[in-house]
């Protein structure tokens, strides 16, 4: 189950990146008599934590808005991802943060039962 501050989620995300992070990150120069430098530490927050549903993950639009809605209060969520959870906040350094687009393209007025689908959820694990 993955749910975004009680808000259930759809069971089609992925985090198809998760092992890829690492939280050591390090700067190397070289200083004025060549000898190399290397700087390291431990990353404490800023983990990139994308959520892609690769046309897998449906909703309604009743519930993309209540997500959606979710952006515009910047403040820490808690998201559960599979029972590990995770202080998190939007991405707004990127503009496709959340996208959310219609499963069928028609025409007919929107209803908030037609059906979505969850492509990409950009969030960023932070401390308290």
């Amino acid at each position: 189950m993955i749910t975004l501050n009680d808000i259930t989620l759809p069971s089609g995300l992925r985090w198809e990146a998760d092992l890829d992070y690492c939280a050591i990150k390090q700067e190397s120069k070289t200083s004025i008599t060549g000898r190399l430098i290397l700087s390291r530490g431990e990353m404490k927050e800023g983990r990139p934590i994308v959520l892609q549903g690769n046309g897998n993950a449906w909703l309604t639009l009743a519930e993309a808005t209540t997500i959606s809605n979710l952006r515009l209060t910047p403040q820490v969520m808690l998201l559960n991802y599979h029972g590990t959870t995770f202080n998190v906040r939007w991405d707004y350094g990127d503009a496709e943060h959340f996208v959310a687009t219609p499963l069928f393209d028609t025409e007919d007025a929107e209803g908030d039962d037609d059906q979505y689908t969850l492509e990409t959820l950009k969030l960023i694990e932070v401390l308290d």
